[in-house]
């Protein structure tokens, strides 16, 4: 085998330099990959780490050797300005994570997968030099591929999204997205879309986005991702602003995520049904912990726990069709009244509340300043239940909305304590319009069952 010093890099790169290829390995300019896999290097195509030129030619014509060999692309550290490379069948990437970059040529994305069946990327960081792009353009723009990896992979300075993904599967995993104008990862329409521990930090308007143009069951898992500081730049009211944002998406199971310092919302779910959001860890939002609003069914919120922002968890919009819900053995505290971007009066206050066809149980909430469980709104209230929780130092314990003339609540065997303006309270557009329930029934609360709570 004849040692170039390109070939010699390349292996020591990797680890690999005992390795011993095959004769016909050799032939065919193959050099040795991570864990000893085969593929080629970059080099032999004219890609030149540092070049102040587009290398765009270069490596497409080495992506297309390489696919057509099946073997995977080694890319060497160092700067490449890369602008519109169409990704072949098949395509492998490999570089050397932190320290292979791929660099935006005039604002284009870097590179483009369209209409694969599979392609696979690794060790490669992205940089978008904080040029403006036109909205929902990524860094990395891929549609409809079938089985899409991309693992420790960066994306950087994105004009607007660092990966946008129309009509894919596969998996999205333990990559870091950072400084985006507009989103890290932007999905539209997946195909059981697996993401999972991504880290994501400084991004304009939202984190993670999981979108449909129709309602629709998506099938996408959100895992063990790490989000932080998330703003709301482009303004309005639940658009933007959010850690982890649903939109018409059905069967989505978010878990196990932690979230920082969104503007909005840790996960908003809009009009998704069967969504699940499940032990996941949020830390000071400016709006509603977790939320699953309009036209949804179906939604399950548990085991999560969600400190220091205006409200818990709001399952809402009955009026949309936004019903069939359980928020269960949740650790919500310190909900506190608070402004919001989108309106003058301050919102929240309450740590849980349900619509209709819900059940609240088994929640822990502390330190609520307006109300610990909101059992409806207006007429927005239908068969809802309130069992087993533990609520401490809030305004109002439970409250149940009595504006609709028909209506079916259970409040049973919860532990209220220190609910300074009373343990059951019956309201009307959010005015008290009853004594304590828990001392003595009122007739305007007919429909109203409360039994056996331990009121301190």
């Amino acid at each position: 085998m004849v040692l170039s010093r390109r070939n010699v890099l390349a292996m020591g790169l990797f680890g690999t330099a005992s390795v011993v290829l095959p004769a016909h390995a050799q032939s065919r300019g193959a050099t040795a990959g991570p864990l000893g896999h085969l593929g080629l290097d970059a080099g032999q195509f004219g890609l030149r780490p540092g070049a102040s030129e587009d290398q765009s030619r270069q490596l497409q014509a080495a992506l297309k050797q390489a696919a057509g060999r099946g073997a995977p692309l080694l890319l060497p550290p160092g700067r490449y300005r890369i602008g519109g490379v169409a990704l072949p069948e098949n395509a492998r990437i490999v570089g050397v994570p932190g320290e292979t970059h791929l660099v935006t040529a005039n604002g284009q994305p870097v590179l483009i997968a369209r209409n694969l069946s599979r392609a696979e990327l690794s060790g490669l960081n992205f940089d978008g030099l904080d040029i403006p792009a036109a909205q929902r353009s990524g860094l990395l723009a891929a549609e409809n591929v079938g089985e899409l990896v991309i693992s420790g992979c960066a994306f950087a300075k994105a004009g607007s999204v660092g990966l946008t993904l129309d009509r894919c599967g596969g998996r999205i995993a333990a990559n870091h997205f950072r400084e985006m104008r507009d989103a890290a990862l932007f999905a539209i329409d997946s195909k059981g879309l697996t993401i999972e521990q991504n880290r994501v930090e400084d991004c304009g308007n939202n984190g993670i986005q999981i979108w449909r143009n129709q309602p629709g069951d998506d099938g996408s898992t959100v895992r063990g991702n790490h989000v932080m500081r998330i703003r709301t730049d482009a303004g309005g009211s639940g658009q933007n602003g959010n850690g982890i944002s649903i939109f018409r998406a059905g069967g989505v199971i978010i878990e196990g995520n932690q979230l920082r310092d969104c503007t909005m919302t840790f996960i908003r779910n809009n009009s998704g049904s069967g969504v699940q959001m499940l032990g996941n860890q949020g830390r000071r939002c400016g709006e509603v912990g977790l939320y699953s609003e309009f036209a949804f069914e179906g939604a399950i919120i548990a085991n999560n726990l969600v400190e220091d922002c205006a409200a818990g968890a709001t399952m809402t919009n009955l009026d949309h069709g936004g019903r069939l819900a359980v928020c269960a053995n949740n650790i919500i505290r310190r909900a506190t009244r608070k402004a919001v971007p989108y309106s003058k009066d301050p919102v929240g206050g309450y740590g849980i509340h349900v619509e209709a066809e819900a059940a609240v149980t088994g929640n822990v909430i502390e330190e609520a300043s307006d109300i610990g469980i909101a059992l409806g709104w207006s007429w927005g209230m239908r068969n809802l239940a309130a069992t087993g929780n533990v609520i401490r130092k809030t305004g109002i314990g439970i409250s149940v909305s009595l504006v609709p003339k028909e209506r079916n609540a259970l409040v049973a065997n919860n532990i209220i304590a220190e609910a300074r303006d009373g343990a059951v309270i019956g309201t009307e557009y959010g005015k008290p319009v009853t004594g304590d329930l828990t001392k003595a029934p009122d007739a305007r609360a007919s429909g109203i069952v409360v039994a056996n709570n331990a009121v301190r």
